[in-house]
Protein backbone atom coordinates (compact mmCIF):
# COMPACT_ATOMS: atom_id res chain seq x y z
CA UNK A 1 0.00 0.00 0.00
CA UNK A 2 1.62 3.10 -1.33
CA UNK A 3 1.91 6.17 1.68
CA UNK A 4 -0.61 7.99 0.50
CA UNK A 5 -3.32 5.39 0.35
CA UNK A 6 -2.18 4.52 3.99
CA UNK A 7 -2.21 8.00 5.09
CA UNK A 8 -5.94 8.01 3.61
CA UNK A 9 -7.10 5.02 5.08
CA UNK A 10 -5.57 6.17 8.69
CA UNK A 11 -7.72 9.45 8.15
CA UNK A 12 -10.76 7.69 7.54
CA UNK A 13 -10.47 5.05 10.41
CA UNK A 14 -9.88 8.25 12.82
CA UNK A 15 -12.49 9.91 11.17
CA UNK A 16 -14.87 7.11 12.17
CA UNK A 17 -14.74 7.70 15.49
CA UNK A 18 -14.91 11.75 15.76
CA UNK A 19 -17.78 12.43 18.53
CA UNK A 20 -21.21 14.30 17.88
CA UNK A 21 -20.03 17.30 19.03
CA UNK A 22 -16.59 17.51 17.59
CA UNK A 23 -18.27 16.70 14.16
CA UNK A 24 -20.91 19.81 14.80
CA UNK A 25 -17.93 21.85 15.40
CA UNK A 26 -16.31 21.00 12.23
CA UNK A 27 -19.35 21.83 10.33
CA UNK A 28 -20.33 25.01 12.04
CA UNK A 29 -16.45 26.36 11.57
CA UNK A 30 -16.73 25.51 7.96
CA UNK A 31 -19.98 27.34 7.61
CA UNK A 32 -18.28 30.43 9.24
CA UNK A 33 -15.40 30.22 6.98
CA UNK A 34 -17.01 30.31 3.70
CA UNK A 35 -18.52 33.59 5.29
CA UNK A 36 -15.36 35.15 6.14
CA UNK A 37 -13.87 33.86 2.91
CA UNK A 38 -16.62 35.81 1.23
CA UNK A 39 -15.72 38.66 2.90
CA UNK A 40 -11.83 38.38 2.63
CA UNK A 41 -12.70 39.20 -1.40
CA UNK A 42 -15.46 41.92 -1.41
CA UNK A 43 -15.46 43.94 1.39
CA UNK A 44 -13.02 46.70 0.91
CA UNK A 45 -14.72 46.62 -2.39
CA UNK A 46 -17.87 47.16 -1.25
CA UNK A 47 -16.69 50.32 0.96
CA UNK A 48 -14.92 51.72 -1.55
CA UNK A 49 -18.10 51.66 -4.03
CA UNK A 50 -20.11 53.13 -1.05
CA UNK A 51 -17.93 55.62 -1.53
CA UNK A 52 -15.73 55.55 1.64
CA UNK A 53 -12.08 56.50 1.14
CA UNK A 54 -9.07 53.94 1.45
CA UNK A 55 -8.17 55.74 5.09
CA UNK A 56 -11.89 54.61 5.86
CA UNK A 57 -11.02 50.88 5.06
CA UNK A 58 -8.21 50.67 6.41
CA UNK A 59 -9.54 52.07 9.84
CA UNK A 60 -12.36 49.26 9.58
CA UNK A 61 -10.07 46.28 9.09
CA UNK A 62 -7.76 47.83 12.19
CA UNK A 63 -10.93 47.75 14.40
CA UNK A 64 -11.60 44.24 13.30
CA UNK A 65 -8.30 43.14 14.39
CA UNK A 66 -8.18 45.33 17.13
CA UNK A 67 -11.81 43.46 18.87
CA UNK A 68 -9.66 39.99 17.56
CA UNK A 69 -6.68 41.30 19.96
CA UNK A 70 -8.38 43.01 22.95
CA UNK A 71 -11.01 40.22 23.37
CA UNK A 72 -8.39 37.57 23.56
CA UNK A 73 -7.21 37.60 27.17
CA UNK A 74 -11.39 37.92 28.11
CA UNK A 75 -12.57 35.16 25.65
CA UNK A 76 -9.91 32.75 27.42
CA UNK A 77 -11.30 34.02 30.63
CA UNK A 78 -14.79 33.08 29.38
CA UNK A 79 -14.27 29.50 28.29
CA UNK A 80 -12.56 28.57 31.13
CA UNK A 81 -15.29 29.81 33.32
CA UNK A 82 -18.54 29.70 31.39
CA UNK A 83 -17.52 26.84 29.54
CA UNK A 84 -15.93 26.10 26.06
CA UNK A 85 -19.32 25.73 24.08
CA UNK A 86 -21.00 28.55 25.46
CA UNK A 87 -18.26 30.69 24.38
CA UNK A 88 -18.10 29.47 20.38
CA UNK A 89 -22.21 30.12 20.38
CA UNK A 90 -21.45 33.53 21.43
CA UNK A 91 -18.10 33.63 19.74
CA UNK A 92 -20.30 32.59 16.50
CA UNK A 93 -23.55 34.89 17.02
CA UNK A 94 -21.77 38.18 17.82
CA UNK A 95 -18.98 37.14 14.61
CA UNK A 96 -22.23 36.66 12.18
CA UNK A 97 -24.36 39.45 13.65
CA UNK A 98 -21.49 41.55 12.95
CA UNK A 99 -20.73 40.94 9.55
CA UNK A 100 -24.70 41.09 8.70
CA UNK A 101 -24.67 45.00 10.22
CA UNK A 102 -21.48 46.03 8.47
CA UNK A 103 -22.55 44.75 5.20
CA UNK A 104 -26.10 46.62 5.31
CA UNK A 105 -26.05 49.74 7.57
CA UNK A 106 -24.81 52.83 5.57
CA UNK A 107 -23.58 54.61 8.26
CA UNK A 108 -19.54 54.66 8.77
CA UNK A 109 -19.67 54.74 13.11
CA UNK A 110 -22.14 51.41 12.61
CA UNK A 111 -19.35 49.75 9.94
CA UNK A 112 -16.34 50.36 12.34
CA UNK A 113 -18.20 49.37 15.70
CA UNK A 114 -19.85 46.37 13.83
CA UNK A 115 -16.19 45.25 12.44
CA UNK A 116 -15.45 45.42 16.13
CA UNK A 117 -18.16 43.83 17.33
CA UNK A 118 -17.24 40.81 14.53
CA UNK A 119 -13.76 40.48 15.40
CA UNK A 120 -14.62 39.99 18.90
CA UNK A 121 -16.85 37.11 17.76
CA UNK A 122 -13.89 35.39 14.99
CA UNK A 123 -11.83 35.72 18.47
CA UNK A 124 -13.90 33.90 20.96
CA UNK A 125 -14.01 30.95 18.09
CA UNK A 126 -10.45 31.12 17.53
CA UNK A 127 -9.78 31.30 21.70
CA UNK A 128 -12.56 28.51 22.31
CA UNK A 129 -11.36 26.31 19.06
CA UNK A 130 -8.48 23.67 20.89
CA UNK A 131 -9.50 23.26 24.08
CA UNK A 132 -13.10 22.06 23.05
CA UNK A 133 -11.56 19.32 20.07
CA UNK A 134 -9.21 18.50 22.91
CA UNK A 135 -11.82 17.85 25.75
CA UNK A 136 -14.42 16.21 23.10
CA UNK A 137 -11.72 13.63 20.82
CA UNK A 138 -9.72 10.82 22.40
CA UNK A 139 -5.57 10.65 22.03
CA UNK A 140 -6.23 7.93 18.89
CA UNK A 141 -8.59 10.82 16.51
CA UNK A 142 -6.82 13.93 17.83
CA UNK A 143 -4.39 14.62 15.92
CA UNK A 144 -6.60 13.47 12.91
CA UNK A 145 -9.07 15.96 14.25
CA UNK A 146 -6.72 19.04 14.32
CA UNK A 147 -5.47 18.24 10.98
CA UNK A 148 -9.09 18.04 9.81
CA UNK A 149 -10.46 21.22 11.88
CA UNK A 150 -7.13 23.37 10.51
CA UNK A 151 -7.77 21.91 6.48
CA UNK A 152 -11.75 21.88 6.62
CA UNK A 153 -10.97 26.03 7.74
CA UNK A 154 -8.46 26.46 4.63
CA UNK A 155 -10.71 24.95 2.02
CA UNK A 156 -13.85 26.82 3.29
CA UNK A 157 -11.97 29.90 2.86
CA UNK A 158 -11.64 28.88 -1.08
CA UNK A 159 -15.29 28.49 -1.24
CA UNK A 160 -15.90 31.86 -0.15
CA UNK A 161 -13.56 33.31 -2.13
CA UNK A 162 -15.07 31.47 -5.17
CA UNK A 163 -18.76 32.42 -3.81
CA UNK A 164 -17.43 36.22 -3.23
CA UNK A 165 -16.16 36.45 -6.72
CA UNK A 166 -19.02 34.59 -8.56
CA UNK A 167 -22.14 36.15 -6.65
CA UNK A 168 -21.61 40.16 -7.85
CA UNK A 169 -20.69 38.51 -11.37
CA UNK A 170 -24.15 36.25 -11.44
CA UNK A 171 -26.09 39.16 -10.21
CA UNK A 172 -25.14 41.56 -12.76
CA UNK A 173 -25.51 38.86 -15.62
CA UNK A 174 -29.35 38.94 -14.64
CA UNK A 175 -31.66 40.59 -17.16
CA UNK A 176 -31.93 44.48 -17.12
CA UNK A 177 -34.77 45.05 -14.37
CA UNK A 178 -33.70 42.28 -12.17
CA UNK A 179 -29.73 43.51 -12.56
CA UNK A 180 -28.82 45.63 -9.42
CA UNK A 181 -25.66 48.22 -8.86
CA UNK A 182 -22.84 46.64 -8.68
CA UNK A 183 -22.93 47.88 -4.96
CA UNK A 184 -26.28 46.08 -4.73
CA UNK A 185 -24.35 43.03 -5.91
CA UNK A 186 -22.06 43.62 -3.57
CA UNK A 187 -24.44 44.04 -0.85
CA UNK A 188 -26.40 41.39 -1.59
CA UNK A 189 -23.06 38.97 -1.80
CA UNK A 190 -22.09 40.17 1.47
CA UNK A 191 -25.34 39.82 3.11
CA UNK A 192 -25.28 35.96 2.32
CA UNK A 193 -21.78 35.43 3.43
CA UNK A 194 -23.00 36.80 6.63
CA UNK A 195 -25.71 34.37 6.80
CA UNK A 196 -23.71 31.69 6.04
CA UNK A 197 -21.43 32.54 9.03
CA UNK A 198 -24.68 33.26 11.30
CA UNK A 199 -25.50 29.69 10.17
CA UNK A 200 -22.48 28.02 12.34
CA UNK A 201 -24.28 29.80 15.34
CA UNK A 202 -27.45 27.83 14.57
CA UNK A 203 -25.00 24.53 14.28
CA UNK A 204 -23.34 25.08 17.16
CA UNK A 205 -26.59 25.86 19.43
CA UNK A 206 -27.27 22.10 19.78
CA UNK A 207 -24.06 22.20 22.01
CA UNK A 208 -26.24 24.60 24.55
CA UNK A 209 -26.92 21.42 26.63
CA UNK A 210 -23.42 19.85 26.63
CA UNK A 211 -22.23 19.03 30.17
CA UNK A 212 -18.38 20.49 30.95
CA UNK A 213 -16.96 21.40 33.90
CA UNK A 214 -16.04 25.26 35.01
CA UNK A 215 -12.02 25.08 34.92
CA UNK A 216 -11.15 27.95 36.41
CA UNK A 217 -10.23 25.94 40.20
CA UNK A 218 -8.11 23.80 38.08
CA UNK A 219 -6.20 27.05 36.31
CA UNK A 220 -5.93 28.27 39.80
CA UNK A 221 -4.55 24.67 41.11
CA UNK A 222 -2.22 24.06 37.99
CA UNK A 223 1.54 23.13 38.81
CA UNK A 224 4.11 25.66 38.33
CA UNK A 225 6.00 23.48 35.93
CA UNK A 226 2.99 23.07 34.06
CA UNK A 227 2.29 27.38 34.14
CA UNK A 228 5.84 27.54 33.08
CA UNK A 229 5.26 25.77 30.04
CA UNK A 230 3.09 29.13 28.75
CA UNK A 231 6.50 31.60 28.36
CA UNK A 232 8.10 29.01 25.47
CA UNK A 233 4.68 28.52 23.57
CA UNK A 234 3.81 31.90 23.61
CA UNK A 235 7.45 33.10 22.36
CA UNK A 236 7.06 30.30 20.08
CA UNK A 237 3.45 32.61 18.26
CA UNK A 238 5.34 35.80 19.23
CA UNK A 239 8.12 35.25 16.62
CA UNK A 240 5.87 32.92 14.17
CA UNK A 241 3.66 36.14 14.21
CA UNK A 242 6.30 38.46 13.44
CA UNK A 243 7.56 36.60 10.77
CA UNK A 244 4.09 36.38 9.28
CA UNK A 245 3.47 39.89 9.06
CA UNK A 246 6.62 40.63 7.37
CA UNK A 247 5.75 38.52 4.44
CA UNK A 248 1.87 37.21 3.99
CA UNK A 249 0.65 40.56 4.45
CA UNK A 250 2.51 42.12 0.97
CA UNK A 251 2.41 38.87 -0.72
CA UNK A 252 -0.21 39.98 -3.84
CA UNK A 253 2.34 43.01 -3.93
CA UNK A 254 5.57 40.75 -4.31
CA UNK A 255 3.86 39.00 -7.10
CA UNK A 256 2.13 41.77 -8.89
CA UNK A 257 5.83 44.38 -8.79
CA UNK A 258 7.94 41.58 -9.39
CA UNK A 259 6.41 39.75 -11.81
CA UNK A 260 3.55 41.57 -13.26
CA UNK A 261 0.81 39.33 -12.50
CA UNK A 262 -2.84 39.93 -12.87
CA UNK A 263 -5.60 39.64 -10.03
CA UNK A 264 -7.03 36.19 -11.77
CA UNK A 265 -3.32 34.77 -11.37
CA UNK A 266 -2.80 36.25 -7.34
CA UNK A 267 -5.69 34.72 -7.03
CA UNK A 268 -5.10 31.58 -9.11
CA UNK A 269 -1.59 31.51 -6.56
CA UNK A 270 -2.82 31.89 -3.32
CA UNK A 271 -6.25 29.14 -4.14
CA UNK A 272 -3.87 26.60 -5.39
CA UNK A 273 -1.48 26.97 -2.24
CA UNK A 274 -4.19 26.91 0.43
CA UNK A 275 -5.80 23.44 -1.44
CA UNK A 276 -2.45 22.07 -1.13
CA UNK A 277 -1.68 23.06 2.42
CA UNK A 278 -5.01 21.26 3.57
CA UNK A 279 -4.14 18.07 1.68
CA UNK A 280 -0.39 18.02 3.53
CA UNK A 281 -2.65 19.16 6.86
CA UNK A 282 -4.88 15.90 6.51
CA UNK A 283 -1.81 13.70 5.50
CA UNK A 284 0.13 14.84 8.73
CA UNK A 285 -1.03 12.90 11.60
CA UNK A 286 0.02 10.16 9.41
CA UNK A 287 3.89 11.50 9.51
CA UNK A 288 2.86 12.71 13.39
CA UNK A 289 2.39 8.78 13.79
CA UNK A 290 5.27 7.36 12.10
CA UNK A 291 7.96 10.32 13.54
CA UNK A 292 6.18 12.12 16.77
CA UNK A 293 4.63 15.44 16.48
CA UNK A 294 6.72 17.65 17.79
CA UNK A 295 9.40 16.07 15.40
CA UNK A 296 7.35 16.15 12.43
CA UNK A 297 6.46 19.47 12.87
CA UNK A 298 9.78 20.79 13.71
CA UNK A 299 11.19 19.39 10.42
CA UNK A 300 8.57 20.49 8.27
CA UNK A 301 9.35 24.20 9.49
CA UNK A 302 12.69 23.78 8.90
CA UNK A 303 12.43 22.18 5.63
CA UNK A 304 10.13 25.33 4.49
CA UNK A 305 12.69 27.81 5.03
CA UNK A 306 15.17 27.12 1.68
CA UNK A 307 11.89 28.00 -0.08
CA UNK A 308 11.20 31.02 1.76
CA UNK A 309 14.49 32.50 1.27
CA UNK A 310 14.47 31.53 -2.32
CA UNK A 311 11.52 33.60 -2.90
CA UNK A 312 13.45 36.59 -1.84
CA UNK A 313 16.50 35.50 -4.41
CA UNK A 314 14.02 34.32 -7.06
CA UNK A 315 13.18 36.33 -10.48
CA UNK A 316 11.59 33.38 -12.57
CA UNK A 317 7.91 33.43 -12.05
CA UNK A 318 7.14 29.40 -12.35
CA UNK A 319 10.44 29.36 -9.65
CA UNK A 320 8.40 31.58 -7.47
CA UNK A 321 5.42 30.17 -7.52
CA UNK A 322 6.26 26.72 -7.05
CA UNK A 323 8.48 27.71 -4.07
CA UNK A 324 5.41 29.83 -3.04
CA UNK A 325 3.38 26.60 -2.88
CA UNK A 326 6.04 24.08 -1.40
CA UNK A 327 6.72 26.83 1.59
CA UNK A 328 3.08 27.71 2.82
CA UNK A 329 2.45 23.44 2.38
CA UNK A 330 5.39 23.07 4.45
CA UNK A 331 5.00 25.98 7.08
CA UNK A 332 1.26 25.45 7.59
CA UNK A 333 0.74 21.82 7.91
CA UNK A 334 2.54 22.06 11.16
CA UNK A 335 0.02 23.76 12.51
CA UNK A 336 -2.51 21.18 13.35
CA UNK A 337 0.28 18.96 14.91
CA UNK A 338 1.28 21.94 17.36
CA UNK A 339 -2.10 22.77 18.06
CA UNK A 340 -3.09 19.45 19.43
CA UNK A 341 0.81 18.95 20.78
CA UNK A 342 0.41 22.37 22.91
CA UNK A 343 -3.23 21.03 24.06
CA UNK A 344 -1.81 17.19 25.14
CA UNK A 345 1.01 19.30 26.99
CA UNK A 346 -0.83 21.18 29.35
CA UNK A 347 -3.46 20.76 32.08
CA UNK A 348 -7.09 21.07 31.04
CA UNK A 349 -7.41 24.42 33.47
CA UNK A 350 -4.39 26.30 31.39
CA UNK A 351 -5.83 25.13 27.49
CA UNK A 352 -8.11 28.09 27.10
CA UNK A 353 -5.45 30.33 29.07
CA UNK A 354 -2.92 29.43 26.86
CA UNK A 355 -4.76 29.95 23.79
CA UNK A 356 -5.71 33.26 24.48
CA UNK A 357 -2.21 34.40 25.20
CA UNK A 358 -0.97 32.72 22.07
CA UNK A 359 -3.30 34.42 19.84
CA UNK A 360 -2.57 37.73 21.43
CA UNK A 361 1.34 37.04 20.95
CA UNK A 362 0.83 36.25 17.32
CA UNK A 363 -1.19 39.54 16.27
CA UNK A 364 0.89 41.72 18.82
CA UNK A 365 4.06 39.86 16.29
CA UNK A 366 1.77 40.91 13.33
CA UNK A 367 1.19 44.33 14.11
CA UNK A 368 4.51 45.23 14.48
CA UNK A 369 6.41 43.82 11.99
CA UNK A 370 3.51 44.55 8.92
CA UNK A 371 3.84 48.08 9.95
CA UNK A 372 7.90 47.43 9.81
CA UNK A 373 7.45 45.76 6.63
CA UNK A 374 6.39 48.56 4.63
CA UNK A 375 9.09 50.75 5.48
CA UNK A 376 11.45 48.02 5.03
CA UNK A 377 10.33 46.95 1.47
CA UNK A 378 9.83 50.92 0.11
CA UNK A 379 13.88 51.11 0.98
CA UNK A 380 15.63 47.51 0.49
CA UNK A 381 12.89 45.83 -1.92
CA UNK A 382 10.87 42.44 -1.39
CA UNK A 383 14.13 40.30 -0.48
CA UNK A 384 15.13 41.35 3.34
CA UNK A 385 11.43 40.94 4.85
CA UNK A 386 11.93 37.04 3.19
CA UNK A 387 15.26 36.46 5.06
CA UNK A 388 14.48 38.52 8.43
CA UNK A 389 11.31 36.31 8.23
CA UNK A 390 13.80 32.65 7.57
CA UNK A 391 15.66 33.60 10.75
CA UNK A 392 12.29 34.13 12.72
CA UNK A 393 10.56 30.98 11.71
CA UNK A 394 14.10 29.15 12.57
CA UNK A 395 15.03 30.46 15.97
CA UNK A 396 10.85 29.61 16.82
CA UNK A 397 11.25 25.74 15.42
CA UNK A 398 14.70 25.32 16.93
CA UNK A 399 13.52 26.98 20.47
CA UNK A 400 10.03 25.57 20.67
CA UNK A 401 11.63 22.06 20.00
CA UNK A 402 14.31 22.71 22.57
CA UNK A 403 11.87 23.73 25.25
CA UNK A 404 9.82 20.85 24.69
CA UNK A 405 11.95 17.63 23.18
CA UNK A 406 11.29 15.94 26.38
CA UNK A 407 7.78 16.52 27.14
CA UNK A 408 5.73 12.58 26.34
CA UNK A 409 4.25 12.46 22.96
CA UNK A 410 1.02 11.91 24.09
CA UNK A 411 -1.11 13.14 27.43
CA UNK A 412 -0.37 11.61 30.41
CA UNK A 413 -2.73 9.57 31.91
CA UNK A 414 -5.29 10.71 29.96
CA UNK A 415 -8.30 8.74 30.57
CA UNK A 416 -10.87 7.06 27.69
CA UNK A 417 -13.42 9.78 26.24
CA UNK A 418 -16.37 9.64 28.60
CA UNK A 419 -19.85 9.64 27.60
CA UNK A 420 -20.31 13.50 28.41
CA UNK A 421 -17.50 14.75 26.20
CA UNK A 422 -18.50 12.40 23.21
CA UNK A 423 -22.08 13.79 23.65
CA UNK A 424 -24.02 10.18 24.11
CA UNK A 425 -26.07 10.39 26.98
CA UNK A 426 -27.15 12.67 29.71
CA UNK A 427 -28.68 16.34 29.25
CA UNK A 428 -26.81 16.61 25.54
CA UNK A 429 -28.55 16.70 22.33
CA UNK A 430 -26.33 14.67 20.93
CA UNK A 431 -28.41 11.89 22.00
CA UNK A 432 -29.89 10.75 18.24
Amino acid sequence: MSPVRAAWRDWREAAAAFSPPARRFLLAEFLAWVGHGVFAVLFNLYLVEAGHSESFVGSAISLNGLGLGLAALPAGLLAERWGRARCLILGAALDGAGLAVRAAAPDPGVILGASFVAGAGQSMLAIAAAPFITEHSGARERPHLFSTFFSAALLAGVAGNALGGALPWLAQALPGPLRPTTLGAYRGTLLAGAAIALAAGVVLARLRGLREAPLAREAARAPREATRRLRPIACNFLLIGMGAGLVIPFMNLYFANRFACSSAQIGLWFAGAQVLTAIAGLLAPAAARRFGRLRAATASQLMSLPFLVSLGAEHHLPLAVAAFWLRATLMQASTPLLQNFVMDALPPGLRARSTSLNHLAWNIGWALSATLSGVVIERFGFAVPFYVTAVLYGAAAITFYRAFRSAPEAAAGEAALNEDAKGSRGTSPFTD
